[in-house]
């Protein structure tokens, strides 16, 4: 998901490394029948640079186990999550891995934020029987190259870039300029997912910029862009990088239409962000019952917290389907992916109700909001 590329001489040593630890998990494919606790490992970046997001997840999970010790746990005994910190690294996510396998304990691992950390280390679940669940990995790739140990609640890129195209075409744009992460793991597919869509419909891209979320001048692509006249502007990428990309373009004096970014501190608090438009799986703001109950849960259990995004409520969602998916086939790995392979319509606040592609392993048709940031929070715009 994220820029760091895994190297050929680095995916073939965790080959090697899966190998040797398949020989060592084949047994009893996680006890989880220890104690009286069920532990999940989670692999998030708690330092480095998306440490923000590795907080976001954790205090969701945090939350969500509570509740549901509070309601009784899995068939009497209490869950419990392992974190271990791999900076959404692949180096790191792939040590993290192989902790997480050699642990009987760990019937499920989290994890990671990035798709292009949790993608090195599927060979390492796949071979000790571990599900990996990459809840927030919205690369096809993950999935679709992985094992029947890989399952992602997010929605794809492909997915999601083409319902972008698509939505700036209906609301009358004709031509439009884009900037894209220029990364091999997921802004080049996901800019090739909206370049596709867009041609298909007749959305004319004036021109399109490979930048890099590293950056902190993005003035000479935008000026190429600006020079094109278009419609509208739609960045590819996330919220910290978007932040900074529409400060520097609302500079040049544009004025059109946003579309990108993300529900995250840095992008919301953005001024010159105001107006942006995206689609997403989670609003804060719907009036679901459900939705409600989490939203209100979650700022009285984090008071400082002034808004709820998509992050928090994919982890949240994420830990409540691992408990069903237990309670459904047991508490050892086995019994874990016996569930994931059975679960039907799971409560959800992300999508309402979560039942499994089981071809693809992800959502089965997850739908898209989309929502306009005004005041600093974000809103579904009326259809």
């Amino acid at each position: 998901m994220k820029k760091h590329l895994a190297r050929a001489s680095a995916v073939s040593l965790v080959a090697l490394v899966a190998v040797g630890l398949a020989g060592c998990a084949t047994g009893s494919g996680g006890s989880g029948d220890a104690g009286d606790t069920v532990y999940f490992g989670v692999s998030s970046a708690t330092t480095g640079q998306y440490a923000q997001y590795g907080d976001q997840f954790k205090k969701a999970f945090d939350l969500a186990v509570k509740e549901v010790n509070a309601d009784g746990g899995i068939d009497g005994k209490k869950v419990a999550l392992k974190y271990e910190d791999s900076q959404s690294d692949p180096k790191q996510s792939v040590t993290v891995a192989q902790k997480f396998v050699a642990d009987q304990d760990v019937i499920l691992a989290f994890g990671d934020y990035a798709s292009s950390a949790s993608i090195p280390a599927s060979p390492i679940y796949t071979a000790g029987k571990l599900v990996q669940y990459g809840y927030n990995n919205s690369n096809p790739d993950f999935t679709a190259k992985g094992s029947q140990y890989q399952w992602s609640t997010a929605i794809t890129t492909t997915a999601s870039y083409t319902w972008t195209a698509d939505y700036i075409k209906k609301q009358g744009v004709k031509s439009v300029g884009v900037t894209y992460l220029n990364t091999a793991d997921w802004g080049i597919p996901a800019y090739q997912a909206f370049e596709a869509e867009a041609k298909k419909i007749g959305l004319k891209i004036t021109d399109a910029e490979g930048v890099l979320d590293s950056s902190d001048d993005y003035r000479p692509s935008l000026s190429k862009i600006v020079a094109t006249k278009p419609d509208a502007i739609a960045h590819i990428g996330y919220g910290p990088d978007a932040a900074k990309i529409v400060n520097q373009l609302r500079s040049t004096g544009y004025d059109g239409t946003f579309y990108g970014g993300q529900d995250e501190e840095s992008f919301d608090a953005t001024p010159e962000a105001e107006g942006s438009v995206i689609g997403t799986e989670f609003v804060e703001t719907n009036p679901d019952a459900g939705v409600q109950k989490f939203v209100k849960a979650f700022k009285k259990a984090y008071p400082s917290e002034e808004h709820v995004t998509l992050f928090e409520a994919g982890a949240y969602d994420a830990l409540h389907v691992a408990v069903a998916a237990a309670k459904a086939g047991g508490t050892t790995r086995e019994g874990i992916l016996k569930g994931f392979q059975e679960l039907k319509n799971v409560p959800s606040v992300v999508y309402g109700e979560i039942s499994f592609d089981q071809k693809t392993r992800r959502v089965a048709d997850p739908k898209l909001t989309p929502v306009v940031l005004k005041d600093g929070s974000w809103s579904a715009i009326e259809k």
